[in-house]
């Protein structure tokens, strides 16, 4: 029973599954005391989102790395990207117990080596897996909260890479904290930079009773909308459960892609630098790739995934990576995303510009896009091979199925965390667009 568990809740790039089914306190401690064991270092850093779980799943999970021997360092209630943020400075290995935008009865863990390098599927998650698979004693301890947070470390960190001083206080912007950990740090965020803002469901709730915690979903900015618009804002951000993903509206209400995002970001970075490498996953869109080309960036493609990109980025020493679905990468911040330091950077880069955002954006002249478009289906390979053989194109199978075609481009890919297929579209006109999406989804 275990294994099939076990078999359910390793993804590809981290550990999630139904508290309670799938992962529950017996599997949590398993996993604990595997990765322990995994882990050369003698302490590891661990922190937690605001899931309704997490005290259970902290009991559990903390009481196998102690019985591996090793020491913890407990962060607290923080997002995602501050457990990698101190897990680069203090060069130990972290965990941080979330299940990121799923629904309120999810959990599981993101785990990271020492300096914050990724553990997935191909750097260690699968021998951690084969670890958590055995019959050990099982003795869950209710962990002691101490006071050690490090969170001056954390935020001195953030001062370093964008220094208060260069973002203007005239900038008025929204915030949708989803009920997510975001919540938990914005007070000190406010402190430091000062911001103008208009906020909206920062109270940290893991029953996530205002909309779900997954601004990937259109659906749930519907808020953020109306507070940009009625109070004549610069823009809005919205982020997910752990808060390692922020999805930015402009001034008009208007939802920017990550695909967008990879481009305003990389062209305000690489402006600063002679070379500027970028690492992007295999659904940024063409169009956004042309831009980047354009200003003499150096492209690499990657499968989605963080601990992709992240790799990835290593091995070509790149500046910056840039996802789709709105993780952004950052080599100053040990090749980690972050949504808070994405943020930081996005209001640096529009103090020093007196546009609109709207205006900006509209200069790019992007192509009609569907977003990414989810499908259930009973089989992912069969669906991506029906596909592939009703379109006629330049075809790549990076990650998935990339169709290159002359007045149109889509890519169609497995979800690694979901029995999902995810599809992206971006086309010459809406109509074309249209035609795509009505293909794709009647041969499926």
């Amino acid at each position: 029973m275990t294994k099939n568990k076990l078999d359910l809740i390793f993804k590809s790039y981290d550990i999630r599954g139904v508290y309670g089914d799938s992962i529950n306190q017996d599997i949590a401690y398993k996993i604990g005391k595997a990765f322990a064991e995994f882990v050369p270092d003698d302490t590891i850093i661990v922190g937690h989102d605001g899931r309704v779980s997490n005290i259970e799943m902290l009991d559990a999970f903390t009481s196998g790395i102690k019985s591996a021997n090793k020491e913890i360092i407990y962060v607290g209630l923080v997002p995602t990207d501050t457990v990698y943020s101190l897990s680069g400075l203090l060069k130990k290995p972290g965990a941080i117990i979330t299940a990121s935008h799923n629904p309120k009865n999810y959990n599981g863990l993101k785990l990271c080596n020492a300096g914050a390098i990724p553990i997935g599927e191909n750097s260690g998650l699968m021998d951690i897996k084969k670890l958590a698979d055995r019959n050990v004693e099982i003795r869950i301890e209710k962990f002691k909260i101490n006071d050690k947070h490090l969170g001056n470390e954390y935020y001195e960190h953030l001062k370093n890479l964008v220094s208060p001083e260069s973002i203007s206080q005239k900038l008025n912007f929204g915030i949708d904290g989803g009920n997510g950990v975001f919540g938990a740090v914005f007070d000190t965020l406010n402190n430091i930079y000062k911001f103008n803002v208009k906020s909206i469901y920062l109270e940290v709730d893991g029953n996530f009773p205002n909309h779900p915690a997954d601004p990937s979903d259109e659906s749930n900015l519907t808020d953020l909308k109306n507070l940009v618009i009625d109070n004549d804002l610069d823009f809005g951000i919205a982020f997910d459960g752990d808060a390692d993903r922020g999805v930015f509206i402009d001034n008009l209400g208007r939802v920017i892609s990550g695909s967008m995002m990879t481009v305003l970001i990389s062209e305000f970075l690489s402006s600063q630098k002679n070379e500027f490498r970028v690492v992007h996953n295999v659904n940024v869109s063409p169009h956004a790739l042309k831009m980047m080309k354009n200003n003499n960036i150096e492209l690499y493609k990657c499968k989605v995934g963080h601990s992709n990109i992240k790799k990835m980025m290593r091995d070509v020493d790149a500046d910056f990576g840039g996802e789709h679905s709105a993780h952004f990468y950052y080599r100053d911040n040990f090749y980690a995303d972050s949504a808070i330091l994405t943020l930081l950077i996005f209001m640096k880069l529009l103090s020093s510009n007196k546009e609109k955002l709207s205006s900006i954006i509209d200069k790019y002249n992007f192509p009609p896009s569907s977003g990414e478009i989810n499908f259930s289906v009973e089989d992912i390979n069969e669906s991506i091979s029906k596909i592939e053989s009703i379109f006629e194109g330049e075809f790549d199978q990076t990650d998935g199925l990339s169709c290159l075609h002359r007045n149109f481009w889509f890519n169609v890919r497995g979800s690694n965390t979901e029995n999902k297929l995810r599809i992206n579209v971006e086309a010459d006109t809406q109509e074309i667009l249209d035609q795509v999406l009505e293909k794709i989804s009647s041969s499926i």
